[in-house]
């Protein structure tokens, strides 16, 4: 059973062949079947030549020089050429990308965990405040401690009181049982052996 609605049809006027999973022509813009996929197999008229898709390298330290389109290749070599054959800077920060902010800590992490007190970048070990020393949380900490001993200052005055009150209660006496020692006799280790032999014939 044929799908019509599904899938697309390839461009190629010679194939025409109904497919699943076409592949589009980044020059054409058109579809076509897995075989005519290459923009070499179905003759696109809009590729561009061939000399403007080869990366220039360098013959002096033989190294590949990235040249963006429309861009003279030439005057790329020579600026590449003129900066001792050194690549052009790639951020213009010292430190790496999403590195940890914590001192002597040079871990760096695929996504940046900032803290929500400082603002900084900390690796997945320094994330949390009390671990990396935040200002804000030792702020929000002094704060917390301030009103939980003023709280428990105010619960130690009421009962201390309280039991200065009331009569105080005396512990229950627990009773002593004295030890019974265990002590195996002979007629008590034959009778186990003869129970044991009965439950097991």
């Amino acid at each position: 059973m044929e799908l019509p609605d599904l899938g697309r049809h390839c461009a190629n006027p010679a194939c025409k062949q109904l497919d699943y999973l076409p592949f589009k022509c980044q020059y054409c813009k058109q579809e076509y079947c897995s075989e005519h996929s290459d923009p070499k197999d179905h003759n696109c008229l809009n590729v561009p030549s061939g000399d403007g898709e080869r990366v220039p390298v360098c013959p002096v330290c033989n190294v590949p020089v990235p040249v963006s389109r429309g861009e003279d290749p030439n005057i790329r070599m020579d600026w590449h050429i003129a900066n001792d054959c050194r690549p052009p800077p790639k951020t213009t920060s010292s430190k790496p990308f999403n590195a940890c902010s914590f001192v002597k800590c040079k871990t760096r992490t695929p996504v940046p965990l900032i803290c929500s007190g400082c603002g900084k970048n900390y690796c997945i070990k320094h994330r949390l405040g009390l671990d990396h020393n935040c200002d804000k949380v030792k702020k929000d900490n002094k704060i917390n401690n301030l009103s939980k001993f003023e709280a428990l200052s105010t619960k130690s005055t009421t009962a201390s009181t309280s039991k200065l009150m009331s009569t105080p209660k005396q512990p229950k006496p627990i009773p002593i049982t004295p030890a019974i020692p265990i002590t195996a006799s002979k007629s008590s280790k034959n009778s186990i052996k003869n129970w044991m032999g009965k439950i097991f014939k």
